[in-house]
C-alpha cells in the first residue's frame, strides 16, 4: 500500500491516498470518504477505518479533510470535496484509478458535503474557482450515510440572494449520481425524513438508489462496530449492516452490463403517488 497525501488549493484541506501498488498495471475504482462531525469537527472513525475497509476490498480510497468550525462556510466544504474528485480523475493514470468509476461517500455532514457534489457539479461558483468543465468535478455514484441532506450552512443563499437552507434534495435532477442510502428511524439526531426526501427526489427524476432505513439505531450507530445491541433490539447494528451491501451495489455500478437502472427506461418505471385499479384491467 502507498499512502499519499495532497494539498487542497482552492482551500484549506487536504487529502489523505490509500493507494494499491500498481500490480500488473491494474486500475481500481476510487472512493472518497467525509468524515461527519457537524461541520465542527473531523469523526476519527469515520475517515481512515472507513478507507482502508474499502481499499481491502480493491479500492484506492481517499479521506477529504474539508474545512471546518468558522472555515465552514459555503462553498469552502464543497470546494474541497469537488476538487478532491477532479484531483483524483486529472490523474487517474498515475493513481492507478479507473475514472469513472470514482464514488464519494459521507457520514452525517460529510454526507451534506458528498451529495452537493451530485447535485452542484454545474454551479459556476463551483467551476470557477476549480477551473474546471462539470464532467471533471461530477462523481460516479454516492453512498451516504445518516446523511443531512439539508444544512443551513453559513454563505450558501437562495437565488434572490437570501440566506437559505441548502437542500439538496431539492436540487436533484435527472442527471444527479446513482445513490446508496441508509438511516435508522431512531436517529435522534438527524431525522430520517432527510434520507426520504432524497429518495423521494431520485425516484422522481429516474435516479437508481438504493435506501435502508433501519429502526433501531441513534445518531452514527453505522460505525459503532455491531455494538448497536440494548433494551431496544435484539439485532447488531453497525458497520456490517451496510458495509458490503454498499460494496456489491458499487460493483453493479461499475459493470456495464448490471446495474437494475442501467436496465430499465424511464418510460418502465410508474411514479404516482396512489395505487390505480384500472391497472388491474
Amino acid at each position: 500500500m502507498i499512502r499519499t497525501e495532497y494539498k487542497l488549493k482552492s482551500v484549506n484541506g487536504t487529502v489523505t491516498g490509500f493507494i494499491h501498488e500498481n500490480d500488473e498495471n491494474a486500475k481500481h475504482p476510487a472512493i472518497i470518504i467525509c468524515p461527519g462531525g457537524g461541520y465542527r469537527y473531523l469523526t476519527p472513525h469515520e475517515g481512515d477505518p472507513v478507507a482502508m475497509a474499502y481499499f481491502a476490498k480493491g479500492y484506492n480510497a481517499f479521506v477529504c479533510y474539508y474545512p471546518i468550525c468558522d472555515q465552514a462556510v459555503y462553498p469552502a466544504p464543497q470546494l474541497a470535496a469537488f476538487e478532491t474528485i477532479k484531483y483524483i480523475r486529472d490523474n487517474a493514470q498515475s493513481l492507478n484509478i479507473i475514472s469513472n468509476n470514482i464514488a464519494i461517500a459521507g457520514f452525517s455532514a460529510g454526507a451534506h458535503v458528498a451529495v452537493c457534489t451530485g447535485v452542484l457539479y454545474e454551479n459556476e461558483e463551483i467551476l470557477g474557482p476549480l477551473n474546471a468543465k462539470p464532467s471533471d468535478i461530477r462523481p460516479d455514484a454516492m453512498v451516504l450515510l445518516y446523511p443531512c441532506i439539508g444544512v443551513d450552512i453559513e454563505g450558501y443563499k437562495d437565488k434572490n440572494g437570501n440566506p437559505a437552507v441548502l437542500r439538496c434534495d431539492e436540487l436533484v435532477t435527472k442527471n444527479t449520481p446513482e445513490c446508496f442510502l441508509v438511516t435508522s428511524f431512531g436517529d435522534k439526531f438527524v431525522c430520517c425524513n432527510q434520507s426520504l426526501n432524497m429518495a423521494r427526489a431520485l425516484s422522481d427524476n429516474n435516479v437508481p438508489f438504493e435506501l435502508h432505513c433501519f429502526e433501531p439505531g441513534d445518531h452514527g450507530f453505522l460505525n459503532n462496530n455491531n455494538s448497536e445491541l440494548s433494551e431496544y433490539t435484539s439485532r447488531y447494528i453497525g458497520f456490517d449492516s451496510w458495509f458490503l451491501t454498499s460494496v456489491e451495489w458499487l460493483r453493479d455500478r461499475w459493470n456495464p452490463d448490471k446495474g437494475f437502472g442501467k436496465n430499465l427506461s424511464p418510460e418502465g418505471r410508474i411514479i404516482e403517488d396512489y395505487f390505480r385499479i384500472e391497472l388491474m384491467g
